[in-house]
């Protein structure tokens, strides 16, 4: 059994602790997601500039291989490329059980990261 919440705290790690990731923008991420859904989610952060919580989070999140394997075919992955990335994400929007999978583990590598900032900023 491949327990999942240890990628979520691996990544939600290596955002939050990011010098560059602002606890308002993990703040705003996470209710996107939630009230509009994961791709409006990537929108936003593309748009505000938050290319390190895809690229170096999320992105990296998806390509582990437990999860990978899950959402891709075994030569397929995520590319880091905004274009591409967002493609390959309406691919997976095409099969239900994948995205509410990608937004679940999402949802909660987003809320480590937040915990995180906390932690990063002393309150």
């Amino acid at each position: 059994m491949v327990n999942l919440d240890y990628y979520c705290m691996k990544y939600g790690q290596k955002i939050g602790l990011d010098e560059a990731t602002k606890e308002t923008d993990i703040r705003k991420a996470l209710g996107i997601l939630q009230e509009d859904g994961i791709y409006a989610m990537f929108l936003w952060l593309e748009k505000n500039k938050s290319y390190r919580v895809r690229k170096e989070g999320l992105v990296r999140l998806y390509n582990e291989n437990p999860i990978k394997s899950y959402l891709f075919s075994k030569k397929d992955e995520f590319p880091s490329d905004f274009s591409k990335f967002t493609e390959k994400l309406i691919t997976i929007a095409g099969n239900y059980n994948k995205l509410v999978f990608m937004k679940e583990i999402t949802m909660r590598t987003l809320t480590y990261a937040l915990y995180h900032t906390k932690i990063r900023a002393g309150e």
